[in-house]
């Protein structure tokens, strides 16, 4: 009570609540994997730890064990227990945090901090980071297979730890690399335009596989910089065999939408989007929701006012990657793509104002190949909704094998 009492008083408090909450249910509908993103590599955690001297793992891990009892006024606590369930919130995390930036020179974002939640899985996280020389974007999380390798591009919060549910849905042949964020590396270059992004993107990727057919499949914001991606190899004179997108709205298209009608049509739509977002959480958990939610759309404005002014530069005070990368996708200015769009499209939380392709249609000279999905935005990733999105994507991948010259 008296952190959520905090989180009114200190704004620092609140953002920081944000992150690990946002995260939080995120994870919820995510199976947890035992992969670590490494630099130019991933690999088991499990094989990782077995080359780190136990002595060292035992010093980090007592250390470790230190601070959360002094914390939490605990005689013991296991290598196992949940940050959260022995009663961390927000101003405790950064304490944590604070604490291991001092010490062992590795940050903890709050946005990787629910990952990190135990002793056993932070000593984990510090240690891996400790070992990661590179910041490569590229992470790869299935090398095998003999078909074409498929990149999934991350959502707005910058990593691609909510793609291993699909991927363990998929054949056993088919090779899976993550990108993520290059504003995840503390002291990396931030790419303010989307554009930027993509091009950093692209010149990585084409270190992996120098030529197409490509294949793509961006999550929310990272069905943009799929989108931007695809163009510029286009460009560039290169085929791209799939352009996917998971739950994409066309921002452009958004910008041009009708007035929904009055204000009480408009109040109502509103609710109905709120209340399919809580409906399925306890009272607390509700009100964390809600308050997300505002905090949320306050950013929105602030931001659409920043775009308007021009202001394209970001201050080192907005140093979450959320941030970042909502700024670049409300300043992208979508052009005509001359290939198709493959939308993977959440049916469970339908804005009665959008085309059944979220706008796609209007800027992709190819069509666009619709895939229904059931649930909502945030289900998509979750099983059971997730094995008929593997089953209807490898559909799509198969097809790019049988078609090499397919745009």
């Amino acid at each position: 009570m008296a952190a959520m009492q905090d989180l009114f008083g200190n704004p620092l408090h609140f953002r920081i609540c944000t992150r690990i909450v946002t995260n939080y249910y995120h994870s919820r509908y995510t199976q947890e994997t035992h992969f670590v993103l490494r630099g130019s590599r991933a690999m088991p955690v499990q094989a990782f730890m077995d080359g780190v001297d136990d002595r060292q793992r035992d010093d980090l891990e007592s250390t470790l064990t230190g601070w959360w009892k002094e914390l939490f006024r605990a005689v013991k606590i296991g290598p196992d227990e949940d940050f959260f369930m022995l009663g961390g919130g927000p101003v405790l995390a950064e304490t944590i945090r604070a604490k291991v930036r001092g010490k062992y020179r590795v940050d903890i974002p709050a946005e990787d901090f629910y990952d990190a939640r135990t002793i056993a899985k932070m000593a984990d996280y510090i240690q891996i980071r400790q070992a990661s020389a590179e910041s490569w974007c590229i992470v790869p999380i299935r090398t095998g297979g003999n078909r074409r390798p498929l990149f999934l591009i991350h959502g707005i919060g910058g990593n691609v730890l909510g793609f291993f549910s699909l991927v363990k849905h998929l054949p056993a042949d088919q090779p899976v690399y993550g990108v993520q964020a290059q504003s995840l590396q503390p002291g990396a270059k931030i790419h303010v335009s989307l554009e930027d992004m993509a091009a950093h993107y692209v010149r990585e990727i084409r270190r992996l596989q120098p030529h197409g057919p490509y294949a793509f499949l961006g999550l929310s914001f990272g069905g943009l910089v799929a989108y931007e991606m695809a163009r510029q190899l286009l460009a560039a004179g290169e085929t791209v065999g799939l352009l996917g997108m998971l739950d994409t709205w066309q921002p452009s298209y958004m910008k041009r939408l009708p007035n929904p009608g009055s204000l009480p049509v408009r109040v109502y739509q509103r609710l109905r989007l709120v209340w399919l977002g809580m409906r399925r959480l306890n009272l607390p958990h509700k009100m964390i929701y809600l308050r997300n939610r505002l905090r949320n759309r306050a950013l929105r404005v602030f931001y659409r006012y920043l775009a308007a002014r021009g202001g394209g530069k970001i201050s080192e005070s907005m140093k979450s990657v959320r941030d970042i990368n909502w700024i670049a996708g409300i300043q992208y200015p979508v052009l005509p793509y001359a290939g198709q769009v493959t939308l993977f499209r959440a049916t469970g939380e339908n804005d009665w104002r959008l085309p059944q392709d979220l706008g796609w249609g209007a800027v992709a000279a190819g069509g666009v190949d619709l895939h229904p999905l059931p649930g909502d935005h945030g289900q998509v990733l979750a099983e059971p909704n997730v094995s008929l999105l593997a089953e209807q994507l490898d559909a799509c991948l198969q097809r790019i094998s049988s078609d090499v010259r397919m745009i």
